[in-house]
């Protein structure tokens, strides 16, 4: 991380209104297209047939899970995902502030190409780099990273933080015990991370910042007004299973490495983090994975119905 004193400004005149898409924010010349493509799904796609949520009731207010409820709701999820997309390695981890305990785990150490979900450490980066100040064209500037997903705007942002040293000096900052930074430096999508690490740096940052910097971030996450500026419905997963809920979310997808990254993260209502993390296989739609990724999340439903709740 570095000061921005000077290229601030720059970054700030980057960013667009959430309707312009992300080719024409564009920080650098492009040698070659990002591997997030744009494809519009709809935004209430329906589960894969046969799908069903778990009978697990929700938990008790303030009732930690036991470990053989953690197990049963982690293998619920896996059992979903792998009926709508057989082949898929996932990592999953979920987090309740209320009782400060897991609610599900499976691989959640294991690493991930990251796709858009490093951009929560780019505006974690950003700010504090201010300070954990935001002016209002930093706070455009987050709301098109994190709410639209604006690639253009990330580029502008890793570049003036110092790409791959963003990913190492964030990590060292928040404890990410499983995240790497790209390969090529320019390449931020293909940073390296685990659920329980999107997870830790959830909890950063409702807890590790001070409020009126979590109050910018939060906010900034996708919300239900928030279309990809890219033109990808970002409504599966979190969005699309727990419709009863408020949520604020970090998507994260592209066709890279031989497979379609597709991840949903986020945080529900007052009281869950959510992580749920998939490389699946090449051959499979963008719809179809982001149904496999929904009926996840529904396997979950019965215990996060608790969000609103402590």
């Amino acid at each position: 991380m570095r000061p921005r004193s000077v290229v601030f400004g720059l970054v700030a005149t980057l960013a667009v209104t959430a309707g312009l898409t992300a080719v024409a924010v564009v920080a650098r010349p492009e040698t070659e297209p990002k591997h997030e493509v744009a494809m519009a799904l709809p935004s209430s796609a329906p589960l894969p047939d046969g799908m069903a949520s778990p009978s697990s009731a929700a938990p008790a207010p303030g009732v930690p899970l036991t470990e053989e409820e953690r197990a049963e709701v982690a293998s619920a999820v896996v059992a979903a995902v792998e009926s709508a997309a057989p082949g898929t390695d996932l990592g999953l981890a979920v987090y309740d502030r209320v009782t400060r305990s897991a609610v599900a785990a499976e691989n959640a150490d294991a690493p991930f190409y990251s796709a858009s979900v490093v951009k929560l450490l780019i505006a974690i980066d950003l700010l504090h780099d201010a300070g954990w100040t935001a002016d209002d064209r930093a706070k455009e500037n987050l709301a098109q990273l994190l709410g639209a997903s604006n690639d253009g705007v990330a580029d502008a942002l890793w570049a003036a933080g110092g790409r791959r040293d963003i990913v190492r000096q964030v990590s060292a900052l928040i404890g990410l015990a499983n995240t790497t930074p790209p390969n090529v430096s320019d390449e931020w999508e293909m940073t390296r991370l685990s659920a329980q690490d999107v997870i830790t740096t959830y909890e950063y940052i409702h807890h590790g910042i001070p409020g009126s910097a979590r109050d910018v971030l939060l906010a900034a996450l996708t919300g239900p007004d928030d279309r990809a500026a890219d033109g990808f419905d970002q409504f599966f997963g979190i969005p699309a299973a727990l419709p009863e809920t408020t949520w604020g979310v970090k998507q994260g997808w592209m066709r890279a490495a031989g497979h379609v990254v597709l991840h949903t993260t986020g945080v529900v209502g007052d009281r869950y983090s959510v992580a749920l993390l998939t490389h699946q296989p090449s051959r499979l739609s963008y719809e179809t994975a982001s149904q496999a990724i929904t009926a996840g999340i529904a396997a979950m439903a019965p215990v996060l119905s608790g969000a609103e709740k402590g």
